[in-house]
């Protein structure tokens, strides 16, 4: 089996960010990937370029970059990566998020002992400064596919930084979309309409960055207009009632038109534990 690592990087990106996250996902792990493939979303900086030189020296056979003339978001992004990708499997990872050690050690033992799972994910630990610090927020996934199924009714049930996908099934759903904020949801419902199947790791084995405006991010309006396709998606496929559809609208208007620290308070007390 091989694997891959697939990654987007934007002009927005913070270099000391992209170096820890470059570093957490070779260097420091105890299984390194055969492939690291990262697509950059537009040009970028010069501080971003040579942490992306620096990067690529002495991995000249698993590194492989590929600039794009223009920004064209996440979802393009990834699909133009995912067809670059050459691995059995393709890891995703974010630009400014830091994978555990042992990450990818334990996922593709997971997907090699269970070759009928299509996507894997696991729980991401989200930090403010350092993936170091105590009293972390942890966003928990189902573990099973008919869990995962029932939760994408209603939320995002994978954590898309963590996830491990076959390449194959991401052929097979029809690859990234773009849906601005909420690719990752729509690939999963895509996935589940396909028949893939779907599983997670209740083990926190990506530490996500949210003192970088995360919270605030999720009051974007354009959250309002990605959700009503998702619906839509979900009841062409019978995934989900009318009433069910209506009530999920309900929920994401109300969330995203809710004050950035009742967000905060949400987050910690409720949709993290």
């Amino acid at each position: 089996m091989k694997y891959s690592v697939l990654m987007s990087v934007y002009k927005n990106d913070s270099p000391q960010f992209l170096a820890l996250a470059l570093e957490s996902i070779y260097d420091k792990q105890t299984r390194k990937p055969d492939e690291i493939v990262v697509v950059f979303d537009g040009p970028l900086t010069d501080e971003l370029n040579n942490v992306l030189n620096d990067f690529y020296v002495g991995k000249e056979d698993v590194v492989f970059y590929y600039p794009q003339e223009i920004n064209r978001g996440l979802g393009e992004a990834l699909r133009i990566g995912s067809e670059k990708c050459t691995g059995d499997y393709i890891l995703r990872m974010d630009s400014d998020d830091i994978s555990d050690p042992e990450r990818f050690e334990k996922q593709i033992k997971y997907v090699e002992e269970h070759p009928e799972i299509d996507a894997l994910g696991t729980d991401i630990a989200e930090f403010q400064e350092s993936e170091n610090e105590e009293n972390k927020r942890v966003r928990v996934c189902p573990a099973e596919h008919d869990d995962i199924v029932k939760m994408g009714k209603k939320r995002n049930p994978m954590n898309h930084v963590t996830a491990c996908i076959k390449r194959t099934a991401l052929q097979k759903c029809g690859g990234y979309k773009t849906l601005l904020l909420l690719e990752d949801y729509y690939l999963w419902l895509n996935m589940i309409a396909a028949g893939c199947k779907l599983a997670n790791i209740n083990e926190s084995l990506v530490y996500v960055r949210v003192g970088n405006g995360f919270d605030s991010k999720r009051g974007s309006k354009k959250r309002i207009e990605g959700w009503k396709v998702l619906q839509d998606f979900m009841l062409e496929h019978k995934m989900i009632t009318k009433h069910e559809a209506r009530m999920n609208m309900i929920y994401i208007w109300g969330f995203v038109n809710t004050p950035v620290k009742l967000k905060k308070f949400l987050y910690e007390k409720i949709l993290r534990k």
